[in-house]
């Protein structure tokens, strides 16, 4: 999703186009700019989503699953999640350590060597870019997930029952109160931003046309200075003539 985002972002705007007009470096740095800032706000996008769904499990789960369900729903989620990260780090050093075997000549087809230069080899390309943040970023990731919902949860405890027969209608709150902070987060801080950034361009603007109205000021000064001047030579040559 966020290469698709970049990429239709880089068609629809005409502002990330290198500036013909300017020598490089400095043809790519408002371009640059404007990408940076578009990667950050999808960054940061996709970030609170997460983040929200990790605050609200736990609560859901005391609400409508009460203290026994709840210690139920935590003991079943550090089960499931060990399995799930051993299985995407396991999966995604497969996947890695394929493709070095082909890159290092190892892998032989009746006696020849297959190595780079192979079909096998670019397959496996597609799978190193899907290997590589399985074992880096996905499988650890998930660890620190569980951790976090485990000690919220803990942290939580005194909000819940032992039997959900009263907590339940906080529940359907929470899940309410989570799809409004999603949709929020999601196109409500690009919205922000917009409005930020062009607040501080109409301001650049402001600013830049008072000061084109000081310096047409100043030069005007200038030239009635530079007027009296020449009046007052001209009048001190005649009183000597």
């Amino acid at each position: 999703d966020t290469s698709k985002s970049f990429l239709r972002f880089c068609k629809e705007s005409s502002e990330v186009a290198r500036i013909d007009s300017l020598p490089f470096p400095h043809s790519h740095l408002r371009p640059l700019t404007k990408l940076t800032i578009y990667g950050t706000v999808t960054s940061m996008r996709m970030v609170f989503s997460p983040l929200i769904n990790t605050l609200v499990v736990p609560m859901l789960g005391g609400f409508f699953l009460g203290k026994k369900g709840l210690l139920f729903l935590m003991s079943g989620s550090n089960v499931l999640i060990l399995c799930l990260s051993i299985f995407l780090m396991n999966s995604g050093q497969s996947w890695v350590a394929a493709r070095k075997y082909i890159l290092y000549g190892f892998l032989r087809e009746s006696g020849v060597v297959i190595g780079p230069d192979s079909k096998h080899y670019k397959y496996l390309g597609v799978g190193a870019m899907i290997g590589g943040p399985f074992e880096d970023t996905t499988g650890p990731a998930l660890n620190n997930f569980i951790k976090f919902v485990a000690v919220f949860a803990l942290v939580t405890e005194s909000l819940y029952d032992a039997e959900p027969e009263n907590t339940w209608p906080y529940g359907c709150a929470c899940i309410v109160i989570s799809l409004f902070l999603i949709v929020a987060f999601k196109f409500g801080l690009t919205l922000v931003l917009n409005c930020i950034s062009s607040f501080l361009r109409h301001r650049q603007l402001r600013t830049s046309g008072e000061d084109q109205d000081e310096e047409a000021q100043e030069e005007g000064e200038m030239d009635q200075d530079r007027a009296a001047i020449e009046r007052s030579q001209t009048a001190r040559s005649q009183t000597v003539q």
